[in-house]
């Protein structure tokens, strides 16, 4: 009769194992993960170098000379010859220009994506500042705020802030100045001054047309925030677009209101580049 064999006692560290392929794997995704981020110079220009000239022509846009591509120490420097020296065509240098100029433009779009992002993050605050602002003193029918393509848009109704027919600021209008100055006097951004008006018709002496009259508003709410506030004269503009650019229906009187306004437009860095400086 065969001997049975003694029972195997119970292995209590096979958890080691599983516990070691985990750690295994970490170790592998964070080195992945590593490599993935970090941008071996040499290598994207001997890629940019090779699909210029597999193109021959333009394959990323071309950056400003003011950002260039720096590595190890030479960080705020001009752009490492390291990038360069390795490609194997000596000979042709305007490719080489064009490779270097074409990582320049990879940078800058990289920078100006995270710009954008922050921009667009910094104005939404605003915007909930200026809203809670609004709350807390019962103004919702005085001042209103929008997100748009160009930015932030702070809306102030006329009857807050003129007289018809008028570009003399209410006591009612300047509290409201008042208490939005601060919001932009924190910050950098050009700031476009909008007068508009409905389509009811002014022939005054001062005022010809609607044309005069929004414009003049606009110039009024400048004149008002430079002189008391201190804003920065560089960082504001005067529109006038008479009744030209409606934001509701002018059929009825709620949309007439509505429409005779003055914007407050934080403009954003796309807008404000177009602006002349």
């Amino acid at each position: 009769m065969r001997k049975r064999k003694p029972p195997e006692n119970p292995n209590h560290e096979r958890w080691l194992v599983s516990y070691a392929d985990f750690i295994t794997l970490l170790f592998a995704f964070f080195t992945t993960m590593y490599a993935i981020s970090t941008v071996d110079a040499q290598k994207l220009g001997r890629m940019v170098l090779s699909m210029r000239a597999s193109f021959n022509g333009t394959v990323f846009p071309t950056g400003s000379d003011t950002l260039s591509l720096s590595s190890g120490t030479d960080a705020g420097m001009p752009l490492s010859r390291d990038l360069y020296d390795p490609v194997d065509s000596p000979r042709d240098k305007a490719l080489k220009e064009y490779s270097i100029e074409s990582i320049k433009g990879l940078k800058t779009s990289y920078l100006r994506d995270a710009l954008l992002k922050g921009e667009v993050v910094s104005l939404v605050r605003l915007k909930q500042d200026v809203d809670a602002m609004v709350k807390s003193k019962s103004w919702r029918t005085k001042m209103r705020t929008r997100l748009d393509p160009r930015g932030l848009v702070i809306s102030l109704g006329e009857e807050s802030c003129f007289d018809s027919g008028s570009d003399q600021i209410k006591g009612e209008g300047r509290e409201l100045l008042d208490a939005l100055a601060p919001q932009l006097l924190a910050r950098t951004s050009q700031v476009r001054i909008e007068g508009h008006t409905d389509p009811v018709p002014i022939s005054t002496l001062r005022f010809p047309s609607n044309w005069e009259l929004s414009t003049a508003r606009a110039t009024a709410i400048i004149r008002y925030l430079v002189e008391v506030h201190g804003l920065d004269p560089f960082q504001l503009i005067a529109s006038g677009f008479a009744e030209y650019r409606p934001v509701a229906p002018n059929d009825t009187p709620d949309g007439r209101s509505r429409n005779r306004r003055v914007d407050i437009v934080v403009l954003n860095t796309r807008y404000a580049s177009s602006e002349p400086r």
